[in-house]
């Protein structure tokens, strides 16, 4: 089909074109466009042979340009492509009603995983989807694998043939050096014990182009409507589960030279286990899929606790909102570590999630409901302090709340409802935050 321009930008080989908003790319060198990540692939070259539709009428233009000269044109976004699979866990079907409608879309698109790092399966790739990563380099690319084992993969995916080609598709992406990071959501009774190690040495065998296999516990809410009763992992399997790591990584790092596997930071919080050090990360390649977080969060504490000033000019209260799964670690490590400011007093406020359940104790599902639920007491009391600092993970990059309703959208309706206290989503910088408490940023 073909893709429409949105917008042109001006003094571009575009506008000298005369292409226009409305116009419609038909073909790049005589091959049709199937949006405009192809787009961009396909003139990224000296000679352009352009058919559009500009108007009503055909035309075709040769280009001649720089390489990596732009044509300056937006085209209009592409339709993401549907997840393959219908699994037993996916977090979609266990939202409440009355959310975003994006937030029960099932994303399954490979442009998506890389232009976004988004994980997906492998179950809807077609041949011409394979040869055109290769051919693009769509490299790297997230797959969210689970299980090699084909009839656990098919119960846990809910396939309808019998094998979906992972393995084979995977080692053709890693055959043409695409590089690949892998994913599993552990769900007990399904894919852990004998099932995981079998996964995890099934995907080492591709470990010269598969760099990571990250481990993250399944998500349950308490919104599994008539859904297939799951149970969530255990403090002592999660405890069992890092020291297992352990031993791989040990193994790993002696053979191929890197960790290979790494579990998610909720993982460590679960088990009461201490965080691996910053090297044991090999980078931070998976802080997006909550891998190593923690660790980056409390090493930048400390760096940045050499500058803090010595004291706040006046007496001032932080309020640290947060999840039920991180609040200790609020407590132990994060408010000793400021209170070392002279004026400051720190207080964590555990918010249970009021949205998903008990059972989510994860602060970036928080909604406006679960941190209003816990801050309102103090703030009718007058103790919620001078400020309140929200987690950077929240809120969505549009600064919105999980919430879809008018009044309970972004932390600026949070702090009205509060009584117009302050409240910010911390950015990584203490010294704004100390700044915001009326403090220099400045060391004293």
């Amino acid at each position: 089909m073909p893709v429409r321009i949105t917008a042109v930008e001006s003094g571009s080989i575009a506008e000298t074109l005369g292409l226009a908003p409305g116009d419609q790319i038909l073909a790049v060198g005589g091959e049709a466009v199937a949006d405009e990540l192809d787009f961009r692939f396909k003139t990224a070259e000296e000679t352009v042979a352009l058919k559009v539709r500009q108007g009503g009428t055909i035309a075709e233009h040769t280009v001649e340009k720089e390489i990596d000269d732009a044509l300056g044109v937006d085209l209009e976004e592409f339709r993401i492509k549907t997840c393959g699979d219908d699994c037993v866990f996916c977090f979609v079907d266990q939202n409440p009603l009355g959310l975003r409608d994006t937030l029960y879309f099932r994303d399954g698109d490979f442009r998506m995983s890389f232009l976004y790092g988004n994980y997906i399966t492998v179950t809807n790739l077609r041949e011409r989807d394979l040869a055109r990563i290769v051919e693009q380099r769509l490299s790297p690319l997230y797959i969210s694998v689970h299980c090699t084992h084909t009839p656990t993969r098919r119960a846990m995916m809910g396939h309808r043939t019998q094998d979906d080609r992972l393995m084979e598709k995977l080692r053709f992406l890693a055959d043409h050096g695409i590089e690949l990071h892998a994913q599993i959501v552990l769900v007990p009774g399904y894919n852990d014990a004998g099932r995981l190690v079998q996964t995890i040495l099934e995907l080492a065998d591709l470990h010269e182009h598969l760099f990571s296999v990250s481990i993250v516990p399944v998500g349950l809410t308490r919104h599994r409507r008539e859904l297939m009763d799951l149970r969530p992992v255990t403090p002592r399997e999660a405890q069992q589960l890092v020291r297992l790591v352990r031993r791989w990584q040990g193994y790993f790092r002696e053979t191929i030279g890197r960790g290979f596997v790494y579990v998610s930071d909720e993982v460590f919080i679960l088990g009461g286990e201490e965080f691996p050090m910053e090297e044991e990360y090999d980078g931070y390649p998976l802080m997006e899929n909550g891998v190593g977080m923690s660790r980056d969060f409390l090493d930048e504490l400390e760096f940045q606790a050499e500058e803090f000033p010595e004291a706040l000019p006046e007496p001032r209260t932080l309020t640290l909102a947060t999840g039920t799964l991180t609040a200790d670690l609020l407590r132990q490590r994060v408010a000793p570590a400021l209170e070392r400011v002279h004026n400051l007093t720190v207080q964590v406020v555990e918010c249970e999630n009021l949205l998903f359940g008990d059972v989510v104790t994860v602060s970036g599902l928080l909604n406006f409901k679960s941190l209003k639920g816990a801050l309102a007491p103090l703030a009718e009391a007058g103790g919620v302090g001078d400020l309140v600092l929200l987690p950077p993970d929240v809120v969505n990059f549009e600064g919105l709340f999980l919430d879809n309703r008018p009044g309970q959208m972004e932390p600026a309706d949070l702090s009205r409802a509060l009584g117009d206290v302050p409240v910010e989503v911390f950015a990584g910088d203490w010294n704004e935050v100390f700044s915001a408490l009326g403090a220099d940023a400045v060391p004293a």
